[in-house]
C-alpha cells in the first residue's frame, strides 16, 4: 500500500482520489473549497484547508507521504507556490496536474517529479490512436510508448526471427491479438509468421515505432 496526499480537488483531483481508495491505497485529500470536499467525503479522507497556509502542510506531515499530488492547475501561481512548499518540506515524490506546456515547464523547474496535462495527453492519445496505423497507444517516460498496431504489410508472412525487430528497428514486441479477442499472446514464438489480421503490440522509443510504420 502507498500512500498519497492530494492537494485540491479539481475534477483530476477526485477522480483520482477515488480510483486511488478503490484500489485500497490511503488518500488525503484537502481543498480549500468546503463545497469540493462535502463532494466525496463519504468516499474519501477528506479535510477543508489552505495549503498556502505553511502551518496546515506542516501539520500534514508532507515527508510521511509516498506521493503528493498537487490538482491545481487553474491557478498556475498557487500551483507553483504549492508545489515549492512541498519540495521544501520534504516531499518524497511529486505529481503535479498542469493547465499548459509553459505550466508544465514551470513545474518541472521548480521541482515536480511528475507532470499530468489531462487535456494535452488525452488529446495526444485521441490524435495517435486514430490517426496512421496506431489501434492504441499508451505514453510512457523517456519518449517511449508503447502502441498496438495492425501488423506491417513488410511483416506479413516473415517470423518474427527473420524480421529481427529488436536491431532493425530498435522496438520489442510484446504481445499480439486477433481481431475481435481481448486475449493478448505474450508468448509467441520466433518462428511464428505474421498474417494481414493480427494485431502486434510493441514497445520503444516513439521515433523507432515511427520509422517501424514507414
Amino acid at each position: 500500500m502507498h500512500s498519497f496526499l492530494i492537494i485540491g480537488l479539481s475534477q483530476f483531483g477526485r477522480e483520482i482520489a477515488r480510483k486511488l481508495v478503490r484500489l485500497g491505497e490511503e488518500v488525503l485529500a484537502v481543498d480549500i473549497d468546503m463545497e469540493k470536499v462535502d463532494r466525496i467525503a463519504d468516499e474519501v479522507d477528506v479535510r477543508q484547508g489552505d495549503c498556502l497556509d505553511e502551518r496546515l502542510l506542516k501539520a500534514l506531515d508532507i515527508p510521511a507521504y509516498d506521493h503528493v499530488i498537487v490538482s491545481i492547475s487553474e491557478d498556475i501561481s498557487k500551483s507553483a507556490l504549492i508545489t515549492t512548499l512541498v519540495k521544501e518540506m520534504g516531499a518524497k515524490h511529486i505529481i503535479c496536474q498542469s493547465y499548459d506546456e509553459t505550466h508544465s515547464r514551470l513545474l518541472r523547474r521548480i521541482g515536480a517529479d511528475y507532470i499530468v496535462c489531462p487535456e494535452i495527453d488525452m488529446g495526444d492519445r485521441v490524435a495517435r490512436k486514430f490517426s496512421s496505423d496506431l489501434l492504441d497507444f499508451i505514453p510512457l517516460s523517456g519518449d517511449q510508448s508503447i502502441v498496438e498496431v495492425n501488423a506491417p504489410d513488410s511483416w506479413v508472412g516473415k517470423s518474427l526471427r527473420e524480421l529481427n525487430v529488436r536491431v532493425n528497428y530498435g522496438v520489442n514486441v510484446i504481445g499480439m491479438r486477433k481481431p475481435g479477442s481481448d486475449f493478448l499472446d505474450t508468448g509467441i514464438l520466433p518462428d511464428y509468421r505474421f498474417t494481414a489480421r493480427d494485431l502486434v503490440m510493441v514497445i520503444g522509443m516513439s521515433s523507432n515505432i515511427a520509422r517501424m510504420l514507414k
